[in-house]
């Protein structure tokens, strides 16, 4: 199974293949740097949050002491 992934060709899209110069490549790379920038912010805010929980339960455990 493995041998013949390896003899089949590999498809790409007509941008991807040509380069994708102008207008549409200038979009195309900033829809990416888009979705980056979404990423990053989804995590960041997600380990924001989990160290906001870790500070709240040490500092709950000072109080109770």
């Amino acid at each position: 199974m493995g041998t013949n992934l390896a003899t089949e060709p590999y498809l790409a899209c007509p941008g991807c293949i040509s380069g994708l110069v102008g207008e549409i490549g200038i979009a195309a790379n900033m829809a990416v740097f888009i979705m980056l920038g979404v990423l990053v912010l989804v995590l960041g805010s997600f380990l924001g949050f989990i160290f906001y929980l870790a500070r709240k339960a040490k500092l709950s455990e000072v109080d109770e002491h």
